[in-house]
């Protein structure tokens, strides 16, 4: 009885933004090698704006994934919201969103969220998934933009998943896990979720996603001035079936002695379900 889900922004950005790494094609390559060899049951991939760029990853992975969900959009000018989620096991329900508050650059793009509920063979109860790459916390009114983000978040979870069944909330959630005051309105904003990089034992503050020496950049001025977690897989299970952590997985791929992109993925596995009665 396992389930595993990953997660990893890719810093594919199309214009009006700028690719800031070196080799594009190649990342693509990587993190469908990447996949392939590690198949977990659920894959999210944010910060990939191309249709033509989800579709060639799509369809190399077809064969694992026959099941995905992309977006979200609406008939606008902006960007869609880059995100693409891959299952290996059927999709029973589907919702999406759009944030509707924004701030800077984040504007240019359809962000929100996606929801999928998937029910896999291995495992006792239909999961629902929510995957999104939130607002950049980092912009002039990026802190209350987020918090926000992070409300309409959870009255969207609350509105499209079942009560009863686990809930995991992944992604690039912006939110920096060294400042006290952010991560706590992450965990309580979201209705007391918890972070699946601690369950295994880790402190809050280890395991950044985003590093400073990071060999993904061109110009090393585009380099982050400080180590920072801002990629996360959550747990709401509050009912009666509470997935069990195995292990927690910092991903820092590289290609050619580069990373692939300006963040590392994260990859979650469970391996047994708790059953509390009531």
């Amino acid at each position: 009885m396992t389930l595993s889900v990953m997660t990893h922004n890719m810093a594919l950005l199309v214009a009006p933004g700028n690719y800031l790494g070196t080799d594009r094609d190649g990342a693509i390559a990587e993190i469908i090698a990447q996949i392939s060899a590690r198949f977990p049951d659920v894959v999210g991939l944010c910060e990939v704006f191309s249709d033509g760029e989800r579709k060639t990853i799509r369809n190399s992975l077809r064969h694992i994934y026959p099941f995905f969900r992309e977006g979200p959009d609406e008939a606008d000018l902006e960007s869609d919201g880059g995100l693409l989620l891959l299952s290996r096991h059927p999709i029973t329900v589907a919702h999406d969103f759009i944030y509707r508050d924004c701030d800077g650059p984040d504007c240019f793009a359809n962000k929100g969220m996606i929801h999928i509920r998937i029910q896999a063979a291995s495992w006792p109860t239909p999961v629902d998934v929510f995957y999104t790459h939130a607002q950049d916390i980092s912009t002039g009114d990026g802190v209350s933009t987020l918090y926000s983000q992070i409300h309409n978040m959870n009255v969207f979870i609350g509105t499209h998943g079942l009560p009863r069944i686990p809930k995991l909330i992944m992604g690039d959630l912006n939110i920096p896990a060294h400042v006290p005051q952010h991560y706590a309105r992450l965990l309580i904003g979201l209705g007391g979720v918890c972070d699946c990089w601690t369950l295994v034992g880790n402190s809050i503050e280890s395991g950044p996603t985003v590093v400073t020496d990071t060999s993904f950049h061109e110009d090393a001025d585009d380099r982050p001035a400080r180590n920072e977690r801002l990629d996360y897989v959550l747990l709401k299970a509050e009912h009666s079936a509470i997935p069990i952590v195995s292990k927690v997985e910092v991903l820092r791929i590289q290609r050619n002695g580069r990373f692939i992109s300006d963040h590392f993925g994260v990859l979650a596995s469970f391996d047994k379900v708790g059953l509390v009665s009531g």
